[in-house]
């Protein structure tokens, strides 16, 4: 075994191959989309349809006292302030999900990979070399002409966590364990003798990691992702996947965490930006000696 994941604190794979960060632990690994949906009789008075949206440093300020004392930054700043964004008992009473495949044709994307870098431009997850804002206004004009939510970054939704309920019912594995974060909150329970919505109440926002007392199947996010990751061997995988609990797709050996990125665009992105800050650097101290 390359190292123990549970014990080192080390669950999500970040900077290295999917798969190759569980072996010893997990053959099989799948990416579970979050999901869009729609809410009946719910729509959005400011045709806003995400939790979170951009604001301003002054507004910022109202909500974050601490902010009062720090300059005014050279960056977007976003809030999840909307309230209009449906409560989790109006989506689990009658949310209904609109897949990604679904979105894609609709908001005339290319593939998975367009709609997740429109997701992340949407929050101001990337750097700027990284951004496409022409994809997230192409998926915003979509969702909001249909008044479609989209999802929450970082964070099991609702029906994520009906999907996991039901993967670990669906294998009689009953003693559940969920960790948050920052490996600070560890809790065990049992979903024998709880209901599917007392589960959605049982994970809160900032819990990443849920997986079975004996490890055998792992569910964990992070915090900037419209996506998560379940774990298992291939046999259950292969159960979970006919389940149809999930949206999404199975890792291959040169799966990473930035999926949506090929290689190859990640070198010549990353290259141009390296060269933007050489230019500018030279910019800088130019004006410094002239």
């Amino acid at each position: 075994m390359k190292n123990d994941i549970f014990n080192d604190k080390n669950i999500y794979p970040n900077g290295e191959k999917i798969k190759e960060h569980f072996l010893g632990f997990y053959d099989s690994v799948f990416v579970a989309y979050l999901s869009f949906f729609q809410v009946d009789n719910h729509k959005s008075k400011t045709n806003n349809y995400k939790k979170l949206e951009k604001t301003t440093f002054k507004e910022a300020k109202k909500e974050i006292e601490i902010l009062n004392n720090i300059k005014i930054p050279n960056a977007e700043i976003f809030s999840y302030s909307n309230e209009d964004y449906p409560t989790d008992l109006e989506i689990f009473d009658d949310g209904k999900v609109v897949k990604w495949e679904t979105i894609i044709k609709g908001a005339k994307l290319k593939d998975k990979t367009e709609l997740n870098k429109a997701l992340r431009t949407s929050i101001g997850a990337l750097r700027e070399i990284f951004k496409k804002p022409e994809l997230s206004e192409k998926l915003n004009s979509f969702t909001t002409q249909n008044s479609i939510w989209n999802p929450t970054e970082g964070t099991f939704d609702v029906f994520s966590k009906l999907g996991i309920y039901r993967t670990f019912k669906l294998f009689n594995k009953n003693e559940i364990i969920i960790i948050d974060e920052f490996f600070e909150k560890i809790n065990s329970i049992n979903i024998a003798e709880i209901t599917e919505y007392e589960f959605l109440e049982k994970v809160d926002f900032n819990d990443y990691y849920i997986y079975s007392s004996d490890k055998e199947i792992l569910f964990t996010i992070e915090w900037d992702s419209f996506f998560f990751l379940i774990a298992t061997d291939k046999n259950k995988m292969e159960q979970i996947v006919a389940a149809k609990y999930f949206e999404g797709f199975l890792c291959d050996s040169e799966t990473t965490h930035e999926w949506d990125y090929l290689p190859e665009e990640l070198e010549k992105l990353l290259e141009i930006e390296k060269n933007q800050n050489l230019k500018s650097d030279n910019q800088k101290w130019w004006k410094f000696w002239k």
